[in-house]
C-alpha cells in the first residue's frame, strides 16, 4: 500500500521501482519499430529507459501484495491508470501492493505459474493452454464495462487511407500486439482465415507492437497501415485523446468474447484469494472504488462466464496458435 502523503507524481515512481527490481521496466517509441519483411518477430529498441529516484522510501511496514497487469497499454500508462485501484485494494487487504509488469504477455503468464505475483490483470488470449478446470481455478473476477462483460477486437486504419475492408489490407503493413494477444494477434488471424486468405501471407510487413496503445500510434501516424487493438482500449484512449479519431478508423471489427480477467495464481493463500475477490466484487459500493474504477472506465466487477471465453480457445485452434 502507498503512503497517502507521497504525491500523484512520487507514487508511480514508487509502482515504476517494482518493475525496475525485477528488470522490466521498459519504453518504446514508434519510431524505433523495424519491420523484417514477412516475419512475425519485433524489432524494437527497448533502450530508451529512464530509471526513477532511488531515494524514495517504500509505503508503511507491510507484508506485499505483488500484483502482474500484462502490458495491454505501455508501462506507465499502466501505472497511471492502476495506481488508485492498487493502491485501494492494498488499503483493504492491509497489504502493500507492488506493481509488476513484463513486455509481452508470455512472460506476464510465467509470473503467475511461479507464484512470483499472487494476482494478475491479464489478456482473455493469455488464458490459452488451461482445461476448463484450472480456468476456473485461475479466474477470479471480470470487469463490466458500459454494462458489458465481453469486448472485441477492432481493425484500424488511417482515417484518410483508402482502406474499407479488411481484404484491402492483403499486401500490406500490419501491427499485431502480441502473440498471445485475442484482439491484437488471434482474432485478426482467425478473421483473414475466415475471409479465405492465408494469415501467414496475407500481409507483406508486420510487427508486434506489445501494447495496444502503441498499435493506435503506430496507425495514427502512419507507421504501418493497419492494426488489431482492444476494442476497450481503443474506446479508453480515444476517450482520452479525442484527436485521434480524425487520425484512425474502425474498418473491421471480431465477434465478442470475454473481458480481460483477474486471474490468481495457484500459490496464492485460499484465504487472501477470497478476501482479495471481496474487495474487488464491491469496489462499486462507495465512492472511493468508483472513483479508482473510473480511471479504467470500469463499472464493477463481476464474477467470471466461463463460456464467453470459449471462442478463444476455438479461434486459437483454428489457426494453430494455440
Amino acid at each position: 500500500m502507498l503512503d497517502k502523503q507521497f504525491t500523484r507524481r512520487e507514487a508511480i515512481w514508487i509502482g515504476a521501482l517494482g518493475l525496475l527490481q525485477l528488470g522490466i521496466l521498459t519504453s518504446a517509441s514508434v519510431g524505433s519499430w523495424d519491420f523484417e519483411g514477412k516475419s512475425d518477430k519485433p524489432q524494437i529498441n527497448f533502450s530508451d529507459v529512464k530509471e526513477p529516484p532511488k531515494n524514495l522510501e517504500q509505503g508503511k511496514n507491510l507484508e506485499v501484495l505483488r500484483v502482474a497487469v500484462a502490458s495491454v497499454i505501455s508501462p506507465m500508462e499502466n501505472v497511471n491508470l492502476y495506481e488508485d485501484l492498487l493502491n485501494l485494494l492494498g488499503e483493504r487487504v492491509q497489504k502493500q501492493v507492488q506493481m509488476v509488469q513484463r513486455q509481452n504477455y508470455s512472460d506476464t503468464n510465467n509470473l503467475v505459474e511461479s507464484g512470483n505475483v499472487q494476482v494478475a490483470f491479464i489478456c482473455s488470449g493469455a488464458l490459452l493452454g488451461k482445461d476448463k478446470q484450472e480456468q476456473a481455478d485461475r479466474i477470479l473476477v471480470t470487469p463490466e464495462i458500459a454494462g458489458s462483460a465481453t469486448y472485441r477486437s477492432y481493425i484500424i486504419v488511417p482515417s484518410n487511407s483508402s482502406v474499407h475492408f479488411l481484404s484491402d489490407l492483403k499486401g500490406k503493413t500490419f501491427a499485431y500486439t502480441d502473440p498471445l494477444s485475442f484482439s491484437g494477434h488471434i482474432a485478426p488471424q482467425y478473421m483473414i482465415k475466415k475471409a479465405g486468405y492465408n494469415p501467414a501471407a496475407f500481409f507483406d510487413k508486420t510487427i508486434f507492437t506489445y501494447s495496444h496503445d502503441n498499435s493506435i500510434k503506430a496507425v495514427s501516424e502512419g507507421v504501418v497501415e493497419g492494426a488489431a487493438v482492444d476494442s476497450l482500449i481503443y474506446d479508453l484512449t480515444i476517450s482520452r485523446r479525442p484527436e485521434l479519431m480524425d487520425k484512425v478508423k474502425i474498418i473491421d471489427q471480431s465477434e465478442e468474447v470475454g473481458n480481460p480477467p483477474v486471474v490468481v495464481s495457484s500459490h496464492t493463500d485460499p484465504k487472501l484469494r477470497a478476501l482479495i475477490k471481496n474487495v474487488l466484487l464491491t469496489l462499486h459500493l462507495d465512492e472511493e472504488g468508483k472513483k479508482a474504477l473510473k480511471f479504467l472506465e470500469f463499472e464493477r466487477f463481476v464474477h467470471p462466464n466461463l463460456s464467453l471465453y470459449d471462442r478463444v480457445w476455438e479461434m486459437s485452434r483454428e489457426v494453430g496458435l494455440s
